[in-house]
C-alpha cells in the first residue's frame, strides 16, 4: 500500500508539480487525485445527496404506475428497437423493478421507470396511443371509416414502428386526417413515416386531399426553431436529450417526456390547413374537433383540442406529468407562465364539468372527471406560481440569479408528483420568466462591461496565479463535495485552453456528480454529455439533424430565401460589390433581391423595376449553387438557369453563402478551429 502510494505522489508530482500534490494530500489523505479519461462512480457526497431525496417526495404512491401501465394491449415490437442506432428501447428499460442506484436521484429513477414503459395502449373507445418509441406519442384516433393521426413523433423510422404496432392489433385504416399540436419537432418530425407506413403520400397533403391541420403560425415558428436556428439547436439537442450517452447508471436514463428522442433526421411537415379562431370546429370523418389556440406557453404556436362526444380532451404539452421548461435549454424562444397558467385554468372553466379523459403527446393519460380537474388544477398552479414569485422577488430588486437561489415556493405545488422539475428546473424557470419580462441585464452596471468567456477566464487564471493554482483551489472545492463552485473554477481555464488535461478530466467528474443528483432529466443529460466532451477532447458525434438538404430544398419559397439571405457570409459578399437581382423561382415565387453592402437584402413578391440581372432557376438548383455543388454557367448551359441582363450581377452571389456549417462543434471546450467562422 505504501509503495502504490510512493508511486501515486511520484506521478503527482511529474505531472503537475509539488504544490497541487501538497494540495490532494491535504484534502483527499489517500494520496494524488487520479486524473483520468474514465467515468466514475458516485462520491460520498453525491450518495448523501440522492438518499436524502428519500425523506422529502411521498414514494410509497404508487397511483402513477398504475395510471402509466393501465390500457395495454401490447408491448413494442421488437421491445422498441429500431436497428441503425435509430432508437434503443431495452438499452432504456434497465431500471424497471429495480432500486435506484447511487449516482440516479431516485425521483428522476422512478420518473424513468413510469415513463419509459412503452407499447400500444387503449386510453379509452376510439382513442389508442403508442409510446415509448419515441420522446413523444403517437396517438390514433379511429373515426367513422378510418384514423386520424395526432402528433407524428421526431423520428420517421420511430413513426413508421409504431403505425405498424397498431395496424397489427387494430387492423390496417386509412388516413382521414393529421393533427399536429405544436411546432416544436418531436411532434412533426416523423411526418415521412406515413409515408414509409404506406397512409399517405406527399401530393395527398399537399393537394388537401387529407387535411394536414396545425395552429397558425405553426410553419414559420417550426422554421425558426428547426430550420433558421436548427444546427445548433441540431447540436444542443444532442447534449439535452442525452443522444452523446449511453444508457446506463452513469448515463441515459430517461427523457422525461418520454424515453428519449430517437437518433434520427426529421422531416417537416407543412399543413394545409390552420386553425385561426379559438373554438374553431372542425369534423373529421363523423368527428367533432374543437380547437382553441394557446401561442407562447409550451410553444410559440399551439392549440389544445377537445372531442365532445367522448369528453376527450387534449391540452397538447400544456400539461405533463412534470414541470416543463419555461426557457428550454436547446435553445427557443423562452415562454409566458403566466399565459400558460392562463390557458390550463381557461380549458378548467370551458370543461372542467364534463371531461372525463385528458391525454397528450407527452407521459400518460389521465381518467376521471375529480382526477383529470385536480391535475389540471396542479399543473396550473406551477406556471402561475412560478410567473408570480420571479416578478413579486423581482420588484423588491432581486436578481434573476438571487431568484432562482433564494425564493420560496409552496410545497404544496412543488412537492406533487406531477409538479416536479424533471424537464423543466425550478431554478432555471424561474431566471427565465425574469429575463422574458425584464431582459438578461439585472440592473448591476458590472454586467456590462463582463468581457467574454475566454478574455475572462484568462484574466481570473491569471489574477489566482495560474493554471495549476486553479485546478489545486478546485479539486479542494471537488474533495469537499462543493461541485457547483469547482465546475465555476476549472471553467476559467476550459473556456480558453481546450489542451489543459487535468483541467478537463476535473470538470469531467465534476460534471458528473452535479448530474449524478440531478433530478431534471435535462441537466443530468447536459452535465454528463459535456463530460463526454471534456474526456473525449471535443468532436462529439452528432446524428440529429433538422436542416438536411432535403428539408431546405422543401421549404416554402419565401423561408427558403430567408435562409439562404442568413447564410451569406458578410464580409466576403462586401468584398462581391452590389447588385439587384429580380429572383424567379420555377413554381411562381418572385423576389427581390439587394446584395447592398454585404447584406443580401430580400423582399417577397417585390421586384426591381430596372434591376441589374433576372434569375430563372429552380429552388434545388439554387441550393445546389449556394452550396457550390453547381456552377452557374454549368447550371445555365444546361438549361437548368436562365439569366436576363448582367451575368456578372448573379457572379457576385458565387462564394457567398457559407452553407459548410458543421454541427459537432463543442459547447464546453473552446471551439474547433473548423467550427469557426472564416
Amino acid at each position: 500500500m505504501r509503495k502504490s502510494n510512493s508511486k501515486l505522489f511520484s506521478l503527482g508530482i511529474i505531472m503537475l508539480g509539488l504544490p497541487f500534490v501538497c494540495a490532494a494530500q491535504q484534502q483527499g489523505g489517500a494520496g494524488a487525485y487520479q486524473f483520468s479519461a474514465e467515468s466514475k462512480g458516485a462520491t460520498s457526497f453525491t450518495r448523501d445527496a440522492n438518499k436524502a431525496v428519500y425523506k422529502q417526495l411521498d414514494f410509497n404512491n404508487k397511483t402513477a404506475f398504475d395510471d402509466s401501465r393501465k390500457g395495454l394491449i401490447a408491448p413494442l415490437t421488437n421491445n422498441g428497437n429500431i436497428a441503425g442506432g435509430v432508437y434503443d428501447a431495452v438499452g432504456l428499460n434497465f431500471m424497471q423493478d429495480k432500486p435506484a442506484p447511487d449516482t440516479v436521484n431516485p425521483s428522476l429513477w422512478r420518473m424513468a421507470q413510469l415513463v419509459n414503459y412503452g407499447g400500444l395502449f387503449k386510453v379509452t373507445d376510439h382513442i389508442y396511443q403508442v409510446r415509448g418509441q419515441d420522446l413523444s406519442s403517437l396517438t390514433i384516433i379511429e373515426t367513422k371509416t378510418g384514423i386520424v393521426l395526432y402528433d407524428v413523433e421526431y423520428s420517421p423510422n420511430a413513426m413508421a414502428a409504431s403505425i405498424a404496432l397498431y395496424e397489427q392489433h387494430r387492423g390496417k385504416k386509412p388516413l382521414k386526417g393529421v393533427i399536429i399540436s405544436h411546432s416544436h419537432a418531436d411532434h412533426f418530425g416523423g411526418i415521412d413515416g406515413i409515408y414509409k407506413a404506406g397512409l399517405a403520400k406527399p401530393e395527398d397533403f399537399k393537394s388537401g386531399r387529407i387535411p394536414l391541420i396545425a395552429p397558425q403560425g405553426f410553419l414559420e415558428e417550426a422554421i425558426s426553431e428547426n430550420v433558421t436556428g436548427g444546427n445548433i439547436m441540431a447540436r444542443r439537442s444532442g447534449y439535452q436529450y442525452g443522444n452523446v450517452l449511453k444508457p446506463g447508471e452513469r448515463g441515459i436514463i430517461t427523457g422525461s417526456l418520454g424515453p428519449a428522442l430517437a437518433t434520427d433526421k426529421s422531416g417537416l411537415a407543412i399543413p394545409n390547413k390552420s386553425i385561426t379562431q379559438d373554438g374553431q370546429k372542425l369534423s373529421i370523418d363523423g368527428v367533432d374537433f374543437v380547437f382553441y389556440l394557446a401561442p407562447h406557453s409550451e410553444a410559440p404556436a399551439e392549440m389544445v383540442m377537445y372531442i365532445p362526444q367522448w369528453k376527450a380532451l387534449s391540452m397538447a404539452e400544456d400539461v405533463n406529468h412534470l414541470q416543463h421548461n419555461i426557457y428550454t435549454l436547446r435553445g427557443a424562444q423562452t415562454r409566458d407562465a403566466s399565459v400558460w397558467a392562463k390557458y390550463i385554468g381557461n380549458a378548467l372553466a370551458r370543461w372542467g364539468s364534463e371531461v372525463e379523459v385528458n391525454f397528450g403527446p407527452h407521459t400518460w393519460p389521465v381518467w376521471g372527471n375529480k382526477n383529470v380537474v385536480a391535475y389540471l388544477r396542479n399543473q396550473r398552479d406551477v406556471y402561475q406560481s412560478i410567473f408570480d414569485t420571479a416578478m413579486r422577488y423581482a420588484n423588491y430588486g432581486y436578481r434573476p440569479d438571487d431568484i432562482a437561489e433564494n425564493a420560496q415556493l409552496p410545497k404544496s405545488v412543488f412537492n406533487q408528483w406531477d409538479n416536479r422539475p424533471y424537464y423543466g428546473n425550478t431554478r432555471n424557470n424561474l431566471k427565465s420568466t425574469y429575463v422574458r419580462n425584464l431582459g438578461w441585464y439585472n440592473g448591476n452596471a458590472i454586467e456590462l462591461a463582463k468581457y467574454p468567456d475566454a478574455e475572462r477566464g484568462k484574466r481570473y487564471v491569471e489574477t489566482m496565479g495560474g493554471e495549476q493554482k486553479v485546478v489545486d483551489a478546485a479539486l479542494a472545492s471537488f474533495q469537499k463535495g462543493d461541485y457547483r463552485f469547482a465546475a465555476d473554477l476549472l471553467g476559467n481555464i476550459v473556456s480558453y485552453n481546450g489542451s489543459n488535461k487535468n483541467a478537463n478530466y476535473l470538470l469531467a467528474d465534476t460534471l458528473e456528480q452535479l448530474g449524478y443528483q440531478e433530478e431534471n432529466s435535462l441537466y443530468r443529460n447536459w452535465y454528463l454529455g459535456s463530460a463526454v466532451e471534456l474526456r473525449q477532447g471535443g468532436n462529439v458525434p452528432n446524428a440529429l439533424s433538422t436542416t438536411s438538404p432535403e428539408v431546405i430544398a422543401g421549404l416554402p419559397p419565401e423561408h427558403f430565401v430567408n435562409y439562404l439571405g442568413m447564410l451569406v457570409d458578410q464580409i466576403k459578399a462586401e468584398k462581391a460589390g452590389n447588385a439587384t437581382i429580380n429572383l424567379n423561382l420555377k413554381g411562381g415565387a418572385k423576389f427581390g433581391l439587394d446584395l447592398h453592402n454585404g447584406v443580401l437584402n430580400r423582399t417577397s413578391g417585390l421586384q426591381a423595376k430596372n434591376p441589374d440581372a433576372t434569375l430563372d432557376i429552380s429552388q434545388a438548383d439554387l441550393l445546389a449553387f449556394a452550396s457550390g455543388k453547381s456552377s452557374m454557367d454549368d447550371l445555365v448551359s444546361a438549361g437548368k438557369a436562365k439569366i436576363t441582363g448582367d451575368k456578372a450581377a448573379v457572379a457576385r452571389l458565387s462564394g457567398i453563402f457559407a452553407l459548410d456549417i458543421k454541427n459537432n462543434m463543442n459547447l464546453v471546450l473552446p471551439l474547433q478551429p473548423e467550427n469557426r467562422v472564416q
